[in-house]
């Protein structure tokens, strides 16, 4: 009873306990805390204006003794081909911009001395000064040597000038001198000019002539013929120099340089002050844009006198010694130094670089903001004593100090709020305010790599080791997607149709669409670019930079892009493409600017090969693309500028204003050597016989980028098309033979604006005696000579080896026709002599007696048969005693025993036969006259031999029965080959045969040989 009651109560009690159970659940949760409110603070509390960056283009180059430099130069010009040369105790030295060459002779002309103290270049010439006196002027492959025969004093001729009136000046350490013809004549007291030392000269913009001197400053005015000394200033006696300013006036300096500035025109003079610059002065030189190069025990200097406030910065990087000597600026605008150990130049580059004072930054990311702001951040840490500040440069210069610090990763939002993630924190900036929260416990201590926003305004940010993470409205959380969340992405970037792109290693690219529809593409899709660092849209396309290289999605496959050049594209860890349609790209090398029209053609074409510019330390570039953060490393501000980051530098170029040098380099061929020795390369050159292998020097002045110099050669005589040399300035050629050659190089700049003139050099390679013509001609005719011999040699030899067979065959014939002769024939008259004392032994009415002369005569046939056989062959040797001869022997043979009279005729003048012809010939009048005799039944056989100008005819006519017709018409019956023998003779030696029957009856026999056979 007490067990049913427990049951009972504990059935009851079981819905109440599952409505407590759920309780929680049906509408008594607790609700969720709020997340915590970021940190708020205003730009006016937490910003500190700092000193701001200086904007710099300039790039230094020094070349020191060990790279070939000349020290302690006293002058520096630059002649019309552009070549520097360099005055100093050593002699004279030239550089192209890539090398420097001591010159002892110029166009194969000697130097007057070693000791140089003065050069200068006007037109197609160069005049040299030498310190024990005396100048030399180079010009069209000439020299013209002054001494004191002409008019100069044996002292250093110290500097050259030349007025616009064309009159040669030289400054001397005794006095001025001027050149009339070939003389040089001093000037003196009664020109207005005082004895004395004079050092420098300056050609004013306005034809005056300044000649600075011990006793003072002098001018002359161009339409005068005196000087005049200017006085009125305290000090002014002392100026030792002066140099030509932008405006057209001069910079004057005193010994202790302090400066002064003359107007030509006006002769007034004015002191130039520099109160804000107070390090001691070396040495002062005019800048081209109007500043100053200022030399100081600390360094080289350049200073914006226009600013009182000061604006003198020094110049980064070691100069090649402490002590200018002397100064020049290029036509190209470089200016270049001369210290006591080297030559040093100052150049303006493209790229504009940011500089401070301040602490060292590293690792330097940058973020495009609203009115033209950018943001440069450093992301040091843990290294120590580096600047780790992210600062906000305004569009007018200032550099702000923001409270962020460390920056990794950056991006702007559709809002134009900015992030930040760094140390630890997420910043954002919006309006006058920041706002900062702590990233969640769960990744604390990993830094963000990338950050990107979508549709909603919602962060999305890829965190190393971490996954990808999201944050909206202070809530941290995770992607839906598992695949998405786990994996850290490189680079994160938001397309125009809300697509977030996710990059990462090994060529995997991930794409989230607005609708939550993650695909996955990569290298099924075309994907080569590596690592995925830097995403990029414009319109309907993405860019897609890598490690290995730059690629663009077309919607459906990923295409990769080259340098049509062929140079490398790797390390793309920045991409901007702007509103001009032109594609940025920073690289492991530094930047690269597709053009627009190029883009376009890649977009609308699929063209996978296009021509980059690049703009790399040459430029002013500096450091190296980051290749992994903080990102992004390249943007574009709102005044078109396109901005990059580095390892160690930001800096800014503006596609709108790329400086290039449209200056065309004019090539020179410097060097020849034939054999290895050296020759001169002078118009022309004519080289030893035998000479085979020759190298070839050529050049061409290239000053701010000679890196990028570039040349193509040719031989004429030797090849048709132009040679690629790239940066060689050297030609070889090999197993060259005499002749006329003519070689051509062309050079262009480091724009690739090319010479259109080449240098050209003549050389002439004379022939040895075995390669003159005359040799040729004479192994030409030993050869003819010697073929000739051979060829009659192996005739003789060829008729000695048939003769000896013919030969072999006479004797042959001869001895079977003795056999048969001797032997056969004897027996068979032994055997009718037996027969015929048979015969006699029988009674005359014998039957025998009929069987026994059938039998005889059947044996006197064969006898005659036998008989003519041994004729036969015999009469191969009776016809080399001649045709008439042979033919009158058979004649008698024949008329002897066939009881037939034969007559031989002969006409015409004897023409000599071959003896295979006339053997031939012989054979057929041999059958012919035996079928004759034979069958024909005449009485009479006429053999005519006739000898014209088409060749010889034998006739053999008889008055007999004639040939039976239809032997005329199929030939002789089987087993009869006497005619079938004749026609194969006949055709074996060209000829003709016919035999017919005459209208008076009988058969005649007509050969024709031609003489051809």
């Amino acid at each position: 009873m007490l067990h049913i009651t427990l049951r009972a109560l504990r059935l009851a009690a079981r819905p109440v306990l599952l409505l407590l159970a759920l309780a929680p659940a049906i509408g008594h949760s607790a609700p969720a805390p709020p997340p915590p409110p970021p940190q708020v603070f205003e730009r006016s509390q937490v910003e500190v204006q700092v000193a701001p960056y200086r904007h710099s283009t300039l790039q230094h180059v020094a070349w020191r003794q060990r790279d070939g430099a000349p020290s302690a130069a006293i002058a520096i010009t630059q002649d019309s081909r552009g070549m520097l040369w360099f005055a100093n105790y050593e002699g004279l030295h030239r550089f192209d911009g890539a090398r420097f060459d001591r010159v002892d002779a110029i166009d194969g002309n000697k130097l007057l001395a070693i000791d140089v103290s003065a050069v200068a270049a006007y037109g197609e010439a160069l005049w040299v000064g030498y310190r024990f006196g005396g100048v030399s002027v180079f010009e069209h492959g000439a020299v013209t040597h002054y001494r004191e025969a002409q008019g100069l004093p044996a002292r250093t001729t110290q500097e050259l000038a030349r007025t616009q009136d064309g009159v040669m000046w030289a400054a001397t350490f005794v006095g001025l001198f001027r050149r009339d013809g070939q003389r040089w004549t001093a000037v003196g007291p009664s020109d207005g000019v005082e004895r004395g030392s004079f050092n420098h000269f300056t050609v004013a913009p306005n034809g005056a002539l300044l000649a600075y001197g011990d006793s003072g400053l002098y001018i002359k005015q161009a339409v005068s013929q005196r000087f005049r000394r200017l006085s009125g200033i305290p000090g002014l006696q002392s100026i030792d120099s002066g140099d030509i300013r932008p405006d057209g006036t001069i910079l004057l300096k005193t010994a202790d340089r302090e400066l002064f500035v003359l107007d030509p025109v006006t002769e007034v003079v004015r002191p130039l002050a520099l109160p804000h610059f107070k390090q001691q002065r070396l040495d002062v030189y005019q800048e081209k844009q109007g500043r100053l190069w200022i030399m100081t025990p600390q360094g080289l200097y350049l200073v914006d006198p226009s600013h009182a406030t000061g604006s003198a910065y020094s110049i980064e990087g070691g100069f090649s010694g402490r002590n200018v000597h002397t100064q020049l600026t290029d036509r190209e605008g470089n200016a270049w130094f001369s210290t006591e150990a080297g030559v040093d130049r100052l150049s303006h580059g493209r790229i504009n670089t940011l500089e401070s004072d301040g602490a060292q930054a590293m690792y330097m990311s940058v973020l495009a903001g609203t009115d033209g702001e950018i943001w440069v951040g450093s992301n040091a840490a843990p290294m120590i004593g580096y600047d780790e500040t992210l600062y906000r440069v305004s569009k007018d210069g200032n550099r702000i100090a923001t409270p962020v610090r460390n920056p990794t990763a950056s991006t702007r939002a559709a809002d134009d709020s900015l992030w930040f993630a760094g140390s630890g924190m997420l910043w954002q900036v919006q309006g006058a305010q920041y706002r900062r929260w702590t990233l969640p416990a769960e990744v604390s201590g990993a830094a963000v790599q990338a950050m990107a926003t979508d549709a909603s305004g919602k962060l999305w940010l890829s965190i190393i080791g971490k996954g990808i993470h999201t944050f909206s409205g202070g809530v941290w959380g995770r992607p839906a997607l598992p695949k998405l969340a786990a994996r850290t992405a490189i680079s994160l970037h938001r397309d125009v149709q809300d697509r977030l792109w996710f990059g990462y290693p090994e060529n995997a690219v991930a794409i989230l669409s607005a609708d939550g529809v993650l695909r996955q593409v990569g290298t099924a899709e075309g994907l080569a670019a590596g690592n995925i660092l830097a995403i990029k849209s414009h319109g309907g396309h993405v860019w897609i930079g890598g490690d290995h290289g730059l690629a663009w999605w077309n919607g459906e496959r990923f295409r990769s892009l080259r340098d049509a050049d062929g140079a490398d594209t790797v390390g793309v860890s920045g991409i901007v493409e702007n509103a001009a349609g032109e594609l940025w790209l920073h690289g492991a090398g530094g930047l690269t600017q597709i053009a627009a029209s190029d883009v376009a053609a890649v977009i609308e074409h699929g063209v996978q090969s296009v021509r980059m510019e690049r703009f790399n330390h040459l430029d002013g570039y500096g450091g190296v693309a980051a290749q992994l953060r903080p990102i992004p490393t390249l943007t574009e501000s709102s005044d078109g500028h396109i901005w990059y980051a580095s390892s160690a530098y930001v800096g800014w170029i503006d596609p709108r204003n790329i400086t290039h040098n449209p200056l065309m380099p004019t090539p020179q061929i410097t060097g020849l050597r034939a054999e290895g020795r050296p020759h001169l390369a002078n118009g022309a050159v004519r080289l030893p016989a035998g000479t085979e292998n020759i190298e070839l020097d050529f050049t061409a002045a290239v000053l701010t980028i000679p890196e990028r110099a570039r040349f193509r050669y040719r031989l004429a005589g030797f090849e048709d098309g132009w040679r690629d040399a790239g940066t060689r300035r050297q030609a070889f050629y090999t197993n060259m033979g005499p002749g006329d050659y003519r070689f051509e190089v062309l050079a262009s700049n480091e724009d690739g604006v090319w010479s259109t003139q080449p240098a050209t050099l003549d050389v002439s390679i004379a022939p040895t005696f075995v390669q003159t013509l005359w040799f040729k001609l004479l192994c030409a005719l030993v050869l003819a000579l010697a073929g000739y011999g051979l060829f009659r040699w192996r005739v003789q030899l060829a008729t000695a080896r048939v003769a000896e067979r013919m030969q072999e065959r006479l004797d042959e014939r001869t001895r079977i026709a003795r056999t048969l002769h001797d032997s056969f024939l004897q027996s068979v008259q032994a055997l009718i002599m037996r027969f015929d004392r048979i015969k006699r032994g029988i009674a005359a009415d014998d039957p025998l007696q009929r069987e026994i002369d059938s039998a005889l005569d059947t044996a006197d046939a064969v006898l005659l048969e036998g008989r003519e056989q041994v004729w036969a062959l015999r009469s191969g040797d009776e016809a080399q005693t001649g045709l008439q001869p042979a033919l009158e022997e058979a004649a008698a043979a024949c008329g002897q025993q066939y009881g037939i009279a034969v007559r031989v005729e002969q006409n015409g003048l004897p023409v000599p036969l071959p003896d295979s012809v006339q053997r031939e010939v012989h054979a057929i009048a041999l059958e012919a006259l035996h079928n004759a005799c034979r069958h024909s039944g005449a009485a009479s056989v006429q053999v005519a031999l006739r000898y014209a100008k088409d060749g010889v005819e034998l006739r053999v006519l008889d008055g007999g029965c004639g040939i039976d017709d239809q032997v005329l018409a199929h030939g002789a019956p089987h087993g009869h080959w006497g005619l079938a023998g004749m026609r194969e003779r006949a055709h074996l030696i060209n000829a003709s045969l016919r035999i017919s029957r005459p209208a008076g009856g009988g058969t005649e026999v007509r050969l024709h040989v031609p003489l051809s056979s």
